[in-house]
């Protein structure tokens, strides 16, 4: 049986008029290798072309209901960084987003609780925190 998983992410996107940017560099000022590189112009279908660049660091996918287990693996793997994820967002002209994907089962749901050492980590770098939400319908107990 499937259970409620969560992951968390941090990505690195352009701002303003700025869809591309040299991934590479992110990579060598911050000594990390991404998970996933998107690139503008990557086909995504056989219609759609990717219309940004972004450069991804993601969480290991976990069975949880407490969304520290993955939020405070990238606070502590980033949190000594957040003067070079500055320096790359003014220098570079970026956004940076922090990620918390909940894929819920059965409406086992997790609280929604972000500790003050990561709110205070999230703030330095000014990063946007978004919380995407895939819910899967409840299963009907069978008879």
């Amino acid at each position: 049986m499937e259970k409620t998983s969560l992951y968390a992410y941090i990505s690195f996107t352009g701002k303003d008029d700025v869809d591309d940017f040299p991934v590479e560099v992110v990579t060598e000022m911050l000594g990390v290798q991404p998970t996933t590189i998107l690139r503008m112009g990557e086909r995504i279908n056989d219609v759609h072309t990717r219309s940004f660049t972004s450069w991804q660091y993601e969480s290991e996918t976990l069975e949880t209901l407490d969304v520290d287990d993955v939020l405070l693996p990238i606070l502590n793997f980033f949190q000594d960084k957040a003067d070079s994820i500055n320096r790359l967002k003014e220098e570079l002209n970026l956004n940076v987003q922090i990620e918390l994907v909940i894929t819920m089962i059965d409406g086992y749901t997790p609280g929604l609780v972000i500790s003050p050492q990561f709110s205070r980590f999230a703030s330095a770098i000014n990063a946007f925190i978004d919380i995407d939400m895939y819910i899967y319908p409840f299963s009907e107990p069978e008879e």
